[in-house]
């Protein structure tokens, strides 16, 4: 039996919902706004950005284990983000997470090209100066450099099929956009915290 145009075509747009792939539509991820936490709630984010472009974030389902970071203990600042990464390294990959990460101090002109030409596949946790990030008269910027601050940044469409840019992510922003674009300040300070960050990145992607 012969099927129809209208059956044909019927047939195409359900094709076309059941092929939709990651890059076609942007998953809104909430970031996890703390202060004691920044270098964990940044990792969080990135960390599940990455594998959503990848194709293996599983909304709801492994929310536990990237929660984790959320709290000081795991996520108070790199070092304890770099320490979470190692023990838990074998079961993101149980879990389908193929996730690398490796500590870097790289200029930042650097280390913006690098996440950037990974196509979503790559991010960064960036150790800053919150005063230097949020000068005083800025949104958040009153209270001083009295956390132990940190960024996220990745490489995301901010329309389904448009072209990936550099975002920043500030868990500790009183900023009303949580996603801001990367800003001039970025470099003075990461300076202040001798440039020091951990680069993640989706195997075959480093």
């Amino acid at each position: 039996m012969t099927a129809t145009a209208h059956e044909v075509d019927s047939m195409r747009r359900d094709d076309d919902v059941v092929l939709q792939r990651p890059a076609d539509v942007r998953l809104a991820i909430p970031v996890f706004k703390t202060p004691t936490a920044c270098a964990g709630a940044a990792a969080s984010y990135v960390l599940r950005r990455i594998a959503y472009r990848a194709g293996a974030y599983a909304p709801g389902i492994h929310e536990s284990i990237f929660h984790e970071l959320h709290d000081a203990r795991a996520g108070g600042a790199l070092d304890d983000v770099e320490r979470w990464f190692a023990g838990r390294l074998a079961a993101l990959h149980e879990l389908g997470y193929r996730l690398q990460s490796r500590r870097v101090t790289s200029p930042t002109d650097e280390l913006l090209a690098w996440v950037e030409g990974g196509r979503g596949y790559r991010g960064a946790i960036l150790a800053t100066s919150y005063a230097v990030l949020h000068p005083a008269g800025s949104p958040g910027g009153d209270v001083g450099d009295v956390i132990v601050h940190a960024v996220g940044l990745t490489s995301e469409a901010r329309e389904a099929g448009g072209a990936g840019e550099l975002v920043l992510i500030d868990p500790w922003s009183r900023a009303a956009e949580l996603h801001a674009r990367v800003v001039p300040g970025l470099e003075l300070a990461r300076r202040a915290r001798a440039h020091h960050a951990i680069a993640l990145h989706w195997v075959g992607w480093a």
